[in-house]
């Protein structure tokens, strides 16, 4: 038996609740009562508004929403204007994400080993012009097989100067961010040319649709005003 009254108080709550409230009431959340609350769209996120301590009750939002004078309490301009600073602040968040990525470092940092590359690269040209210059002398004073080995000393230098030229010393920090970008919906850093499902997961996770409702309930009241 009392278990069946806990039941039922447990589903007679929400009327119960809103009974006992008005919607202009300072306990009951206006956010709610307009379209939806933020604090909800966000939780065990890194955008965690909080918990929202006000009354979220669908019987309150549907008399306000068939309210004939609700405009003049200004609960719709205080949630497009409170979506508008959370949008502001995230595009701040944004545009600092994507200055920090687009941001040259100086160049001993992008590669460290850039001198020391090209005084080898000196040196193997040098190397190379002056068994060039010997090869030749051997060949016009008939010494063939002493420019057949220098030819092939050339030929290993020439190797080893071809390897400096193609190799890539730059800095594996910045390639890495170089491949980064910030996503232009909820301020997330992704990584260019993911796999499908992380990108999958990145879509519908909670940061990316909350913020995408909150931009498109934005842009729709902007377009309706």
């Amino acid at each position: 038996m009392d278990y069946q009254r806990q039941l039922l108080e447990e589903l007679m709550a929400p009327f119960e609740r809103s009974n006992k409230h008005n919607f202009w009431d300072d306990s009951v959340c206006k956010h709610f009562l307009v379209k939806f609350c933020p604090n909800s769209l966000f939780t065990n996120t890194k955008s965690d508004l909080g918990p929202c301590t006000k009354v979220h009750d669908e019987k309150l939002r549907k008399q306000y929403q068939e309210a004939p004078d609700r405009t003049k309490y200004g609960y719709e301009i205080k949630f497009y204007d409170y979506l508008q600073s959370l949008c502001n602040d995230l595009d701040k968040k944004i545009r600092k994400g994507n200055d920090r990525l687009n941001v040259r470092p100086d160049d001993t940092l992008l590669n460290p080993n850039k001198d020391e590359k090209e005084e080898k690269m000196i040196i193997l040209d040098e190397k190379i012009k002056e068994l060039l210059v010997k090869i030749e002398e051997a060949g016009e004073e008939g010494r063939v097989q002493e420019a057949q080995i220098l030819t092939k000393e050339v030929e290993t230098l020439q190797k080893d100067l071809d390897f400096l030229k193609n190799s890539d010393d730059s800095n594996p920090l910045f390639k890495q961010e170089r491949r980064m970008l910030v996503c232009e919906v909820c301020g997330a850093f992704l990584v260019t040319n993911d796999t499908s499902n992380r990108m999958d997961a990145h879509l519908q996770g909670k940061q990316h649709t909350g913020y995408k409702q909150i931009r498109e309930t934005l842009h729709e009241w902007k377009v309706r005003i």
